[in-house]
């Protein structure tokens, strides 16, 4: 490859011409350039953001080639040999692909990208708990749901993008129903539905037992269940929770309290009541 200087050619234009050329170019590409920038982000979500850059090349190839070889009449010849055959170029045409194979060339080949999960509920416009995994065909990847609602899936193979992958969402609450989303941004809204509440059978004894009329009530604070012990005072209800939770149990006596405390689930509990 060689490149080589001579006289400047007959132009057909005056240089003041081109001048002004290169300038509408160069003006052109200042604003191609700031709407670039604007649209970036919206770029980079679409995945779209090399291929908006290339667009950029053009104008700026045209205001050097004008510049350089309209208005100064510079002159340049590229001769390109291989396998037996040859590749001249000459004049503004040079310069022009010099810039635009540069830029391309200055771009590297991006083969990763990625991919962040927003999880939300109808309740909750950011759920800032839990993690989501994401089956990639043979890939799977599991990420933590930060505190701003996130779960950022960083590195991941080009091939992957705009494929339907199943997400696994694993939030305390919510239902783990995995969903199917087509990557083709790399933000994924994922909503969340509520998971009907879990229920421990709590069982008991009450100490001591009633009497004949057998007039006790047994509450949990904040739920609508409720027990009866029998004669020998036994008792068991439904409570909505799960294991290690802590709920706070109330014992009516004739409309008067005789035991107020919080137990563990799921049991069994002693309540040793007042003296009624």
């Amino acid at each position: 490859m060689k490149a080589s200087k001579q006289e400047p050619a007959q132009q057909p234009l005056s240089a003041k011409v081109y001048a002004w050329m290169a300038l509408v170019a160069a003006v052109l590409g200042v604003f191609l350039l700031f709407f670039y920038i604007y649209l970036v982000p919206r770029l980079i979500q679409g995945g779209i953001q090399k291929q908006v850059f290339y667009i950029l090349l053009f104008p700026w190839g045209l205001c050097c080639a004008m510049a350089l070889f309209g208005a100064m009449r510079s002159y340049a010849r590229l001769t390109y040999n291989q396998l037996g055959w040859a590749l001249e170029l000459g004049g503004p045409v040079v310069l022009f692909c010099l810039v635009v194979v540069g830029g391309f060339k200055l771009i590297p080949t991006v083969d990763t990208f990625d991919l962040t999960v927003r999880a939300h509920s109808k309740d909750e416009p950011i759920i800032s708990s839990g993690k989501v995994t994401i089956d990639f065909e043979n890939l799977r990847r599991t990420e933590p749901i930060f505190s701003n609602g996130e779960a950022n899936f960083k590195g991941l193979p080009q091939k992957f993008w705009g494929l339907a992958v199943d997400v696994h969402p694993e939030v305390h609450g919510y239902k783990t129903v995995p969903q199917k989303v087509l990557i083709k941004t790399n933000v994924v809204d994922l909503e969340l539905e509520k998971a009907p509440p879990m229920q421990v059978l709590l069982e008991g004894i009450v100490v001591p037992p009633p009497g004949p009329d057998n007039a006790l009530k047994i509450l949990i604070d904040g739920q609508n269940a409720e027990a009866t012990p029998d004669a020998f005072g036994r008792f068991h209800l439904s409570v909505d929770g799960k294991d290690g939770d802590r709920i706070r149990l109330r014992v009516y006596s004739v409309g008067k309290i005789v035991y107020d405390d919080y137990e563990v689930l799921p049991g069994p509990v002693t309540l040793s009541l007042k003296q009624r």
